[in-house]
């Protein structure tokens, strides 16, 4: 009976016995480890490398959307988090963020030329689809494939402070990641462009109308009036005649009221136009990165040196 109870106490793992085991087999915990980082080494030469190319710009307000008097404290909280006040949300950091990843952006970018960095000549180019080399018959297959990895690539986010819109590409060559970033800048300007210009234009239109309007009836008010003095000069005694006056009168003021406060927004509308033609401001445009995102060999070392070793451990 004390044979058998020494017996199982002898069985019983303890971390003298566990350590000893390991110290066996050190030879097995060295080769795995070795192995691992080898492993570990080889992928870094057949996973393609990635390279980050950052640009950031800073979304004006336009002038149509300026915060209004007495809502100064409302508008900072608005602007904290990254929203407007009282104007239009498309101009919110927030709202950019988005775009970056909109389907009719990135498509834009999958069919854009770029310098093929697959060949030599600097001068041959080829659309991003191609150059991501994403190959299926179905084009709609093809072009969702390239839209998700194109998703996957652009990533974007604003400072709450300054409502600094930064955006990073990564891409598998330095050159074609910076131009690529540089590319989504100038697209979302040209959307500025396109659509403030547009909608600044078509109000311009509007008041111009109206303003042309205004002028014809102003000067119909003021041609009825000259008529009607012409007709009862020294005539103006009767009640009926003063009457008549009075209306002709109240009826060319208001013509000019309405002449004047259209021709005032005509002005603001005209210079709206020029102001909102451009509402990003670059701060850092995007230069080809020297160093690559991915592989870090310092950090693949480290870590497959760590993970070969407590593979090991946990073999051994």
């Amino acid at each position: 009976m004390q044979s058998a109870e020494q017996a199982a106490a002898s069985d019983h793992l303890t971390f003298t016995r566990w350590l000893a085991g390991i110290l066996l087999r050190w030879r097995l915990v060295a080769l795995i480890a070795i192995a691992t980082i080898v492993i570990a080494v080889a992928s870094t030469f057949v996973i393609s490398p990635v390279y980050r190319a950052r640009a950031s710009f800073v979304a004006n307000s336009s002038s149509a959307a300026k915060m209004p008097a007495g809502a100064s404290g409302l508008g900072e909280i608005m602007s904290e988090l990254g929203g407007g006040f009282g104007g239009d949300p498309s101009e919110s950091p927030n709202f950019y963020i988005q775009l970056f990843q909109s389907r009719e952006l990135l498509t834009r970018i999958a069919l854009a030329k770029f310098p093929n960095p697959r060949t030599d000549n600097p001068s041959d180019s080829a659309t991003l689809i191609d150059i991501m080399r994403i190959k299926k018959d179905d084009p709609r297959l093809r072009m969702e494939l390239a839209l998700k990895k194109l998703e996957k690539s652009v990533q974007a986010g604003f400072d709450m402070k300054t409502n600094l819109v930064a955006l990073t590409v990564d891409m598998q060559w330095p050159e074609l990641a910076s131009q690529v970033a540089n590319r989504l800048v100038g697209e979302v300007s040209s959307f500025n462009r396109e659509t403030r210009v547009s909608r600044a234009k078509s109000k311009r239109v509007f008041l111009e109308s109206r303003h042309d309007s205004a002028q014809m009836l102003l000067r119909v008010a003021e041609d009825r009036q000259r008529f009607f003095y012409e007709q009862n000069r020294g005539l103006l005694t009767s009640p009926g005649l003063r009457a008549e006056e009075a209306r002709i009168r109240r009826e060319v003021d208001l013509s000019s009221d309405l002449y004047l406060n259209l021709q005032r927004q005509l002005e603001l509308a005209r210079l709206d136009e020029i102001n909102d033609a451009a509402l990003i401001t670059v701060i850092d445009q995007a230069i080809p990165p020297r160093k690559a995102q991915w592989p870090r060999y310092g950090a693949v070392l480290f870590t497959s040196t760590a993970i070969g070793l407590m593979l090991g451990l946990f073999i051994a």
